[in-house]
């Protein structure tokens, strides 16, 4: 979230008027799906509202599927308005290693356009989230996660920096459509450093054309990371013996 210089104390229900604010800057794409809101703390002094009265608001907007608050983690920004979709998407796909596939081809198109755009509007704001995220992701693999969730974080900041709400709720639902393949082969893949090594570099790539405002590489560099995840994915499955 970008600093507001132009807050002024909430009349009326400040938990109302909280709520409704923060409602607007989600549905508006102030904060992407995934994205970590700022902190209680620093969200009421944003508000100019106590901290009890930004709880109100918090526990409305988790009532309502906006967001979910995860313990010692934060708040985080859900897809808005794609539940129905998202669970379509994952009843169809699963762990049905053909239809994870066709998504990845389907994120691998839709992608290559977010990057594009991201290089070319991503302001110091969206730098600078896409940098935080870049350092979770390669913390959480020096640790031995997967990096899973920072990347998911990863790529929709890219489809925020794109400027397009409707593609950023998108690729959310996609994400989460593939949440349960993608945890089944992050633990898979993972262990291989060929892949971790990989993914890192593609992911640094991507992360440096668009901060350098070059569309054309930064589109070049997603194509290349699918490209990569999906010839990794088919070596697995031959491995595995999946046809």
């Amino acid at each position: 979230m970008r600093p507001d210089t132009d807050v002024q104390p909430l009349r009326g229900s400040l938990g109302e008027a909280a709520f409704e604010r923060l409602r607007e800057g989600i549905a508006g794409g102030k904060w992407a799906p995934g994205e970590r809101l700022p902190s209680e703390r620093a969200l009421a002094a944003r508000l100019a509202i106590s901290r009890p009265a930004l709880r109100e608001a918090v526990k409305r907007l988790e009532g309502e599927g906006l967001i979910d608050v995860r313990p010692r983690r934060g708040i985080f920004v859900r897809a808005a308005s794609t539940d129905g979709l998202s669970n379509s998407f994952e009843r169809l796909i699963g762990t049905d290693f053909d239809r994870v596939n066709e998504l990845l081809d389907l994120r691998r198109v839709l992608e290559h356009r977010s990057a594009y755009l991201a290089a070319e509007y991503a302001g110091p704001g969206d730098i600078a989230d896409l940098a935080a995220i870049f350092a979770d992701i390669e913390r959480d693999v020096a640790e031995g996660g997967t990096g899973e969730e920072p990347d998911v974080r990863f790529h929709c900041a890219i489809a925020k920096a794109a400027g397009n709400t409707v593609l950023t709720h998108l690729m959310a639902t996609l994400h989460g459509a593939l949440a349960k393949a993608s945890r089944l082969l992050a633990s898979r893949l993972m262990e291989s450093t060929h892949y971790r090594d990989g993914m890192f570099e593609l992911h640094a790539r991507i992360f440096e054309a668009i901060r350098s405002h070059d569309p054309k590489a930064a589109a070049q560099a997603m194509d290349a990371h699918f490209d990569f995840v999906l010839r990794e994915f088919s070596q697995y499955r031959a491995r595995a013996g999946e046809s």
